[in-house]
């Protein structure tokens, strides 16, 4: 069934619009084509979330190699607990879902009132869109989606494998947010911020360049893309 919807350009196409790619309206039939997510799928059956070019983007903007190792690392993990700071569609989301982990993701909903005014509102909320993609695919019980600040929301009782950033703040909130979701992790755990190398996010490097300057961190070498990935000791 997943090899037979993913082989199929239209309805590949109808499904990255169902995950918010462009606004639709016909949600039942796009519904009726997402496929379910199987626990021994492989990273291949993945790829139709990603973007190769601006041309053909999918929902989890995430270079190929950065996929790759968020992929592989949920796996190592053993269906880890997750948490993600900014959403935006839930792109990323889905793929963490997707990949096995147990994802609490946050969101203040920035994006989407910043595109309502600039382009109307879409026919389902961004949440909306990503909620019956989830139960389609048969991850809903995976995770928790929260709306709220990063920086002011309550953080989980219990401590988390991984912690996944992808919010550009000015670099002394970026500091504090980081300070604050760190004590989050367990021991050997992973903080990643997604664009902690990507030139356009000063704020982010300089939160890394801050990381970077104290002896209490462990950067992982040779991180994939432009992610900036920190080991918990």
């Amino acid at each position: 069934m997943v090899d037979a919807v993913l082989d199929n350009e239209e309805a590949r196409d109808l499904i990255l619009h169902r995950l918010g790619t462009r606004q639709i309206h016909d949600s039942t039939t796009i519904d009726e084509l997402l496929p379910n997510v199987e626990p021994d799928h492989d990273f291949a059956h993945l790829l139709w979330l990603l973007s190769s070019n601006y041309a053909n983007r999918g929902m989890a903007m995430l270079m190929l190699e950065e996929a790759v190792w968020l992929y592989d690392a949920v796996k190592d993990l053993g269906e880890p607990s997750v948490v993600e700071l900014g959403r935006a569609k839930g792109g990323t989301t889905f793929f963490l879902a997707a990949s096995g982990a147990k994802v609490i993701s946050i969101d203040n909903g920035a994006l989407e009132r910043r595109n309502n005014t600039n382009f109307g509102p879409a026919d389902l909320s961004y949440d909306e869109s990503l909620h019956h993609a989830l139960v389609r695919a048969g991850l809903r019980d995976r995770v928790e989606l929260v709306t709220g600040d990063a920086e002011t929301c309550s953080v989980p009782e219990t401590t988390v494998d991984l912690v996944f950033s992808d919010v550009v703040l000015p670099t002394n909130r970026m500091i504090r947010l980081f300070d604050r979701w760190w004590e989050v992790l367990k021991p050997g755990g992973f903080f990643v911020l997604r664009d902690g190398r990507e030139p356009r996010t000063p704020s982010v490097r300089g939160l890394v360049e801050h990381l970077q300057s104290g002896t209490e961190t462990r950067f992982l070498e040779n991180p994939p893309g432009v992610f900036s990935v920190l080991i918990h000791p």
